[in-house]
């Protein structure tokens, strides 16, 4: 049977309920306050807890906060008096599951404690099928066959089963988020959630906010408390994608996180442990950001326990023609398109992508859209695939060095997105996957 705790400083309350639970079979253990209560959930498993509100020492509102900092999962139901009720309404905010007013029936008492412990032990064998049947290997969601993806994805099974934070770098569209996905996956907090948050896509701001949180009245508009990213992700895994576009002061703040693990909400002096896995990426080299004094070199270090490097597609243009087949298997059947004929086979692997893998996804999704038969002909490909490329001219001195291709990737890729939406650069920034400041910036750079 179910696995009852009861936390209430008046005996004769813990007492009654003790006897009317364990008539009904339940095994019942009882706590006389809030520390107690928290000390006794934490060291065993209990399905249902039942907590008063107001106690000497720390509320029940406090309780349901150390236990869900605690990763405690037990279902929890408030014990009200008369004139609570909106204490109840903030402890279900919380994440308590019911609550119940004092004086209660005994048949209320015994069917909100039975729904409570039939939703606790549902969730819980799902989450141990879902252990069970988790499927195919992540590392499968990275298609490649080609050396350096095999070496890539040897970093990724050693980093998951690791433990610490990762650093993944590599271009624009070449799958830094799948690799995350694949580290959480591949790690003992697979079961737990993966929160992920684009850094360039928000102001300073609002990314405080987001990865923080805030208390209530803690600027105008919090008309309530909010907790952060990094507190949901507590217990999994926040993945920073293009951490290199954060403002020195949530760095700061990032930090404090990453080596104390606790953060203080907006507008709250009190600090709340967490418990995550940091993932960063970024498409920018963050050494050189840190010799300029654009990154903490502190949180850089932090960051680089593991460091992954994604290859462009073009270095690695082996694996081309199996993402081809991947992504027609994707997108042709809606289309009742089944493959490509060797012409446009042969125009697709043969095309550089400076957008990677993202660019390469779009193209075969949109010749798929627009095909004129169930195989795909040279017809249906995109323009820019047969265009002729010119260097341009302040790079032709340095024409031969990687420095210099992966210059021209960029160039070539920024040109094609503002093409694609009409010279509009908040467009263009959204579907690149960076600020319309860092794309200004790459404009001007690249004197587009």
């Amino acid at each position: 049977m179910p696995r009852i705790l009861v936390i209430d400083d008046d005996q004769a309350v813990r007492d009654s309920m003790a006897r009317m639970l364990r008539g009904a079979g339940y095994t019942v253990e009882t706590a006389e306050n809030g520390e107690e209560g928290v000390g006794a959930a934490r060291g065993n498993t209990f399905d249902v807890i039942l907590s008063d509100m107001r106690m000497p020492g720390i509320s029940g509102l406090d309780v349901l906060q150390r236990l869900r900092d605690h990763r405690v999962d037990s279902a929890f139901i408030v014990m009200t008096g008369f004139g609570t009720i909106d204490t109840a309404v903030e402890a279900m905010k919380l994440g308590a599951v019911d609550f119940v007013q004092k004086p209660f029936l005994r048949d209320e008492l015994l069917m909100r404690v039975k729904s409570a412990a039939d939703r606790r032990q549902l969730a819980r064998q799902v989450d141990l099928l879902q252990r069970q049947i988790r499927g195919p290997n992540p590392l499968d969601a990275l298609i490649g066959d080609s050396e350096p993806m095999a070496r890539v994805k040897e970093l990724i099974s050693r980093a998951g089963a690791a433990g610490g934070t990762v650093l993944i770098t590599g271009e624009t569209g070449t799958g830094k988020e799948l690799v995350a996905r694949a580290i959480h996956s591949g790690s003992a907090r697979a079961a737990k959630s993966f929160v992920a948050v684009n850094c360039a896509a928000l102001t300073d701001s609002l990314l405080e906010n987001e990865l923080f949180g805030h208390a209530r009245g803690a600027f105008t508009g919090a008309a309530g408390a909010r907790a952060g990213l990094i507190e949901h992700a507590t217990g999994g895994t926040l993945f920073l994608d293009e951490i290199g576009t954060m403002a020195a002061g949530v760095q700061a703040k990032l930090l404090r996180a990453l080596e104390a693990g606790e953060v203080r909400r907006i507008g709250e002096n009190e600090a709340r442990h967490v418990d995550v896995r940091f993932v960063a990426a970024t498409n920018l080299d963050l050494q050189a950001a840190v010799d300029a004094g654009h990154f903490r070199s502190d949180l850089f270090y932090r960051l680089n326990v593991h460091r992954i490097h994604l290859p462009p597609l073009r270095e690695r243009r082996v694996d081309i023609a199996r993402l081809i087949d991947f992504f027609l298997d994707r997108y042709g059947p809606a289309a009742g398109v089944t493959g490509a004929d060797d012409a446009a086979r042969a125009a697709l692997v043969a095309y550089d992508y400076p957008g990677n893998v993202r660019q390469l996804e779009h193209v075969v999704q949109r010749a798929v859209a627009v095909a004129h038969g169930p195989v795909l002909e040279p017809a249906d490909l995109p323009e820019e695939l047969f265009a002729t490329r010119t260097v341009d001219p302040h790079l032709a001195a340095a024409d031969g060095t990687v420095a210099a291709a992966r210059e021209r990737a960029e160039r070539e890729m920024i040109v094609a997105t503002l093409a694609k939406n009409n010279g509009e650069v908040a467009a263009s920034a959204r579907e690149l996957q960076v600020s319309r400041t860092t794309l200004w910036r790459l404009m001007k750079k690249h004197q587009i």
